[in-house]
């Protein structure tokens, strides 16, 4: 697969560089040259898979290699992603059971593997993080057909915390490749950008981050939204979002470029006490503890749920193990931090 940047998609480059750099010569992103959907009995083939084989399959179609399930069950163990069932049709996807307990992680001990100078010490390049999410969907897809957790038609929602906006991104290319998508729910802290944009059409490049107590969604710009706006509009409308980036100024969006950014995308905002609130809640209801990420994208799924009446199956992904408790969870559970097994 080649792959062009978000602000050139004339020029193109190989797999090796999008891996390796975080970004193209020109300052833009790297996103693929061209998307081409699998086909249904491509993707029904890919379900039948067990999760290493499929997240191997889509890897070596992303970046040209030739890594092997055996390849995964070394580098990241047999079973690096579980699904939890929760109540009201949703499941918990833990990305986080690999060494070092956090999709993060599995990102660098996969780059090893894909770099063609197996270096895992570099820093990952931010197309590899996005490449690996991709393979870890079309992965977690086939465990939800083979538990029974979806339909007849296999459509599934997924909720997010948005962060630099990888995650949401990865889910929009995994979608694009065909798998049954509905919506992509991308949850916010008090770090809104993404709501403004999809919401008011309008986004501030200038805004400063707050800190919460769910440090993943601590971006005022997530750098991710010029992937979205540059696949889902095209270059052109790439170089308006950079330009008043670079000025300092409020990006707004033309109505026609609008509109195939909100196509299928919707975001909530959840306030550090709605967090807080959620993580008892959840427990109390499911004995299922939450990171301070996870409640966000779990109560965002909530909230979009109100908001639409739609009552699909959810997939909630969780990028950190919630063990030991981090002090948000542990404020919310009003436990200790460290004695959490005497509770």
């Amino acid at each position: 697969m080649l792959y062009v940047t978000t602000r050139n998609h004339r020029d193109s480059f190989t797999a090796q560089r999008a891996i390796q750099q975080q970004r193209g010569p020109d300052g833009g992103l790297y996103i693929p040259f061209r998307v081409n959907p699998f086909s249904p009995e491509e993707i029904d083939a890919l379900a039948e898979l067990d999760f290493n084989q499929c997240t191997a399959r889509i890897l070596n179609y992303l970046f040209h290699s030739r890594v092997s399930d055996s390849d995964l069950d070394y580098c990241v163990g047999p079973h690096p992603v579980r699904l939890e069932p929760m109540s009201h049709r949703i499941v918990m996807g833990e990305c986080w059971h690999s060494s070092g307990k956090a999709f993060s992680r599995m990102v660098r001990s996969l780059s090893g593997l894909l770099r063609a100078d197996g270096d895992s010490s570099a820093q990952p390049g931010k197309w590899l993080e996005t490449g690996v999410r991709i393979a870890v969907l079309f992965g977690i897809y086939g465990e939800l057909v083979r538990c029974g957790s979806l339909n007849a038609d296999r459509s599934f929602d997924i909720s997010v915390a948005s962060g630099d906006f990888s995650a949401p991104m990865s889910a929009w290319y995994a979608r694009a490749w065909g798998l049954p998508i509905g919506n992509i729910v991308c949850c916010c802290s008090e770090n809104s950008a993404v709501w403004e944009l999809i919401y008011h059409g309008q986004l501030r490049t200038d805004a400063l981050s707050a800190c919460t107590a769910a440090p993943e969604t601590d971006s005022a710009l997530p750098e991710g939204l010029e992937c979205l706006i540059s696949s889902a509009c095209g270059e052109e409308e790439a170089l308006r979002f950079v330009e008043a980036w670079r000025m300092g100024k409020v990006y707004c969006p033309r109505e026609s470029a609008l509109q195939r950014i909100r196509k299928g995308m919707h975001v909530s905002v959840i306030s550090e006490d709605r967090m807080l609130s959620t993580i008892p809640s959840v427990y109390a209801t499911n004995s299922y503890l939450l990171s301070p990420g996870s409640a966000i994208a779990y109560a965002g799924l909530l909230d979009y749920r109100v908001r639409t009446g739609e009552t699909r199956c959810g997939l909630v992904l969780a990028e950190r193990n919630p063990f030991p408790v981090e002090e948000a969870a542990a404020r919310a559970m009003k436990i200790s931090q460290r004695n959490p097994e005497k509770h």
